[in-house]
């Protein structure tokens, strides 16, 4: 199945994509309105994107290769958004995992999740996701290379008066990571690359998808100009590393197994020009 659908000025889009054979669901915009996308891949993977604004277009892309790979049961499925809106809107991305090779891989339910809004700005976003039997994997450089990246080369940008970029990465038990911030000017969030699989989490820390490049600081970043706060916090059982490897500045924080145990937070408010050069943070 395949479906291409451009919208025009308030049209409303609603498109679900529901995976019996190998499946595309393809959807395009440009105009004014709102754009709803639900994508059901089997029993494999949700996919949700929506965004609305004054003036918005993008591309929504999901695949159900329907492969079963060593016969393990689970099909392989990615879902990708690129987009943008001017004059102020939103976009909202978020995947959730629901199946998987337990008995070797651990069970299901991660979860990633985007975020831009501005009241009266500009926000983009290039984002792609990959589940499979193991885990949850979103390397960034295939996607890129092939559809493009954010006007300044991040995975999601705000300007004017943006209310938040945020993203966060959840493992199986609900613990994981955030990066996300909000203010006025601009603000631009890389993360290039993020894995979870079971009880485990990384984001920006660990070369995932077959990249092979070292995800120590340009790959996981954020800058921000104007006034703004930002915000990069984690939470895990067993502990927590804060900072990619092999980052001179990583640290460690351990849990004892109880829920939460292990926790970090961090909070920066800026006027000028600030950056973060490594959002890296894994856990278990």
């Amino acid at each position: 199945m395949s479906k291409n659908i451009f919208t025009a000025i308030a049209v409303l889009v609603l498109v679900a994509g529901t995976a019996l054979a190998q499946t595309t669901t393809d959807v395009s915009w440009s105009g004014a309105g709102n754009v709803f996308v639900d994508f059901q891949s089997g029993n494999d993977m949700f996919a949700q994107f929506k965004t609305g604004g004054n003036l918005i277009s993008g591309k929504f892309l999901g695949v159900d290769q329907d492969n079963n790979p060593y016969s393990y049961g689970v099909d392989t499925s990615t879902a990708f958004a690129k987009a943008e809106f001017a004059g102020g809107g939103y976009l909202a991305f978020g995947v959730e995992r629901q199946d998987s090779k337990s008995s070797m891989y651990g069970p299901a339910e991660q979860q990633t999740y985007s975020w831009v809004y501005s009241e009266d700005g500009t926000g983009e976003m290039m984002f792609g996701v990959r589940t499979n039997y193991a885990d949850m994997a979103n390397g960034q450089y295939g996607w890129g290379g092939t559809y493009g990246w954010t006007t300044s080369g991040k995975n999601l940008e705000a300007t004017g008066n943006y209310y938040e970029i945020l993203h966060s990465l959840t493992d199986a038990d609900g613990d994981g990571a955030m990066v996300g911030a909000n203010g006025s000017g601009s603000g631009q969030l890389k993360v290039m690359g993020e894995q979870s699989q079971g009880s485990s989490f990384n984001m920006a820390s660990l070369p995932v998808c077959g990249d092979g490049a070292p995800w120590y600081g340009n790959y996981g970043t954020f800058s921000g100009t104007g006034t703004g706060t930002f915000i990069m916090s984690a939470r895990a059982d067993n502990g927590l590393t804060i900072g990619s490897d092999p980052n001179p500045g990583q640290f460690t924080i351990p849990g004892d197994g109880t829920d939460n145990s292990a926790t970090f937070y961090m909070e920066v408010g800026y006027a000028g020009t600030w950056g973060w050069a490594d959002i890296g943070m894994s856990g278990n």
